[in-house]
C-alpha cells in the first residue's frame, strides 16, 4: 500500500511537471510576441490623445510597459501633460486610461478640441513631436 501511494505520487509529480512545461512551450508558439516597445509607447499616447484627451500637450513614459497578467492586455506608466499640468496615467494602445498617483483627473477637452502637437518622450530617453 506505502509503494502503491510513493509510486502515484511520483507519477503526479512527473504529469504535472511535464504538462507545466509543456504549457509553457506551447504558450509561447500560440501568443505572438509583442511589437517593439518604442512600437507599443508611440500607439499608447496616441490612443490616449485620439480616444481620451485631445488637449494632451506631452506623453513621458516612466517605465517601458509590460503585461501584468495573464491575458491582460499591454500597458504602461506616463505622465501627461494636459493644460500645463502633469497627470500620472497608466495608458495602454487599446485600453483606456488610469490615472493614478493622486494627481485626480484632467478637465474635459473643450469641444472642438484644439489640434495640439503631441510631444511624446519614450522610457529610452528618446523623443519625437507627432503633428
Amino acid at each position: 500500500m506505502r509503494m502503491v501511494r510513493t509510486l502515484t505520487t511520483a507519477l503526479l509529480g512527473a504529469v504535472l511537471i511535464v504538462s507545466l512545461s509543456a504549457c509553457s512551450s506551447i504558450g509561447s508558439r500560440l501568443m505572438k510576441p509583442d511589437p517593439p516597445v518604442k512600437e507599443l509607447q508611440r500607439d499608447s499616447a496616441l490612443y490616449f490623445r485620439d480616444e481620451w484627451q485631445p488637449n494632451v500637450e506631452k506623453v513621458r513614459f516612466t517605465r517601458d510597459g509590460s503585461r501584468p497578467g495573464l491575458g491582460a492586455t499591454w500597458c504602461v506608466n506616463a505622465v501627461a501633460t494636459i493644460e500645463g499640468s502633469d497627470y500620472y496615467v497608466i495608458i495602454g494602445p487599446n485600453s483606456g486610461p488610469g490615472f493614478v498617483g493622486g494627481t485626480g483627473v484632467p478637465p474635459e477637452a473643450p469641444t472642438p478640441a484644439p489640434h495640439l502637437p503631441l510631444t511624446v518622450i519614450y522610457s529610452d530617453g528618446t523623443s519625437e513631436v507627432i503633428e
